[in-house]
């Protein structure tokens, strides 16, 4: 039994995270790597509370997960099919950003190999607000199919590293092109 003193206290809790997705299996893949990662971090387990991000126009729905989420101090996004992020998930975000009752809130966002294109403007909108609003940004993680999970430098090098390999058009043109003239130059 504990009584609520410092020496009994466990030093675990359960992290409440708010998850807000667009695809209910990548819903899913995001549960289980906050669990994972709330287990690493060696606390009892999280609380994950999902919502869908298409929910969150100006609605009941929007005034019900704002309920919810204000006292989260875990914000993840997790986007699959979602090119762009949309003014309404934005707004959304800004409003919970500035009514949160969570002074030292995080923000993370999980996307899918999918969006390797459109993955770092979104970031760069997220990691934004964040600092607007004096939130911690947790970073990016990409996944792909198979819920392999990715840091941003592990996808960047593997990018690059597909990159170097591909010969493009250009390139083929180039190195198939005339040889160079001999004796061009000024002083030949």
């Amino acid at each position: 039994m504990n009584s609520g003193d410092l020496l009994t206290s466990s030093g675990s809790e359960v992290i409440k995270a708010f998850l807000l997705y667009d695809d209910a299996a990548w819903a899913s893949m995001a549960k289980v790597l906050l669990e994972q990662v709330v287990q690493q971090c060696e606390e009892s387990g999280v609380s994950v509370i999902p919502w869908r991000a298409d929910l969150l126009s100006p609605t009941g729905f929007a005034d019900a997960a704002l309920a919810e989420a204000l006292d989260a101090p875990l914000m993840v996004i997790a986007l699959a099919r979602t090119g762009f992020l949309p003014m309404k998930l934005l707004d959304w975000l800004e409003v919970w950003a500035g009514c949160r009752t969570v002074p030292d809130a995080a923000m993370g966002l999980i996307t899918s190999s999918n969006l390797r294109v459109s993955a770092p403007l979104i970031r760069s909108e997220l990691e934004a607000l964040a600092h607007r609003h004096g939130i911690s940004w947790l970073g990016a993680l990409e996944a792909d199919a198979e819920g392999e999970i990715k840091s941003e430098s592990e996808a960047l090098t593997e990018g690059l590293q597909v990159r170097e390999q591909v010969v493009t058009p250009v390139l083929r043109n180039i190195m198939s092109g005339p040889a160079p003239y001999r004796f061009y130059g000024l002083n030949e």
